[in-house]
Formats: C-alpha cells, structure tokens, sequence
C-alpha cells in the first residue's frame, strides 16, 4: 500500500529529487536538499501526508553504500528483463538456438560487488547458460528406453543422472528455476 501511495506523487518527488530509488521506507537519492516539503495525496479516498527526512550522507566505504548499489544493480537488472539463476543473470530474450543440438545459449554475466578500503569494485565476469529445449519427461523416458535395453537398474542410473541438475521449467508469465 504505501508503494501505491507514494506512485501517486512519484513526479512531484521527482522535481526535488531528480533521480532517485526507492527501496522498502527508504529513498536514495544522488541530491542532497535542504528543505523538501511534505506531499499531499490520496488514496482510495483517504488523504495521505508524505514526509521526507534526510538521515545521512553515504560514505563510497560505508556498508549501506554497499547495499545500495546491489539495490540499484539488482532492479537495473529486472528493469532489463535478465533473469537471476544463483548469482548470476541471462537474457533469455537474446538466446542463441542451435537447433541440431536441441540446445539455447543465453548469454550473461556474474558481476560481484566488493568493498575495498578505496570504495566499492564491481567485477563482471562473462558467462552462458545452455538450456536444453527438451523436456525433462522426454529425456526420462529417452534414457529409461537406453537403460532398459541394456538392462541396467534404470531408476538408480536415472536418479544419478539427473541430481544436481538446475531444470528451467517454463509457465505463462513465469519462469522457475529448480536446483
């Protein structure tokens, strides 16, 4: 509720402000003012006053600077539609398919923020995730076909084969990630 709320005056705070990130009660902004005043609005017909204290300036060695650029980075990445899967982020959008392998590269990236005594350091590493096209159903029953014909325990080598693996399951607006 206070998200809708603080949306509608979102522009008015901007006027002051600039640029700025709000994140949970707080604002981040690059700007330090003086005076900003209060903000009158309403909301589902009850009127709201908003008030905004400035409480410190960051320090580049503080750890709530730290935060607040993984704050920042994190929603520039969910502002660019990359997906997290653990620490890193892929743009599924700009996958590669190489059809004859069943098999999509998505390009990405792990990038790390690091305190140093200087200030912050933000390492980028490149890096790719090959998703296959197949289903997971489809290469059980693959594999239980192959195992059965040799006539191995197909269960045991099924299990085996497939702990540890991160399955990517697709569903209308939603994208899981299982471990």
């Amino acid at each position: 509720m206070r998200t809708a709320i603080t949306r509608t005056v979102k522009d008015k705070i901007k006027e002051h402000l600039d640029f700025f990130i709000e994140w949970g009660s707080c604002l981040y902004s690059l700007k330090k003012q003086q005076e900003v005043p209060k903000f009158e609005t309403e909301h589902e017909s009850v009127k709201y006053t908003i008030t905004i204290d400035w409480v410190q300036l960051m320090e580049p060695t503080d750890k709530d600077h730290l935060n607040f650029l993984k704050i920042f980075f994190n929603s520039l990445m969910r502002g660019l539609k990359f997906e997290t899967i653990g620490r890193k982020s892929f743009n599924s959008a700009k996958a590669h398919n190489l059809d004859a392998h069943k098999i999509k590269v998505w390009p990405g990236f792990d990038a790390r923020l690091i305190m140093k005594e200087q200030g912050v350091l933000l390492n980028i590493d490149v890096c790719f995730k090959v998703v296959r096209q197949d289903t997971v159903l489809a290469y059980m029953n693959e594999l239980k076909t192959k195992l059965e014909q040799k006539g191995g325990d197909w269960k045991e080598e099924l299990e085996a084969t497939l702990k540890g693996t991160t399955v990517v399951t697709r569903y209308v607006y939603f994208i899981l990630f299982y471990n």
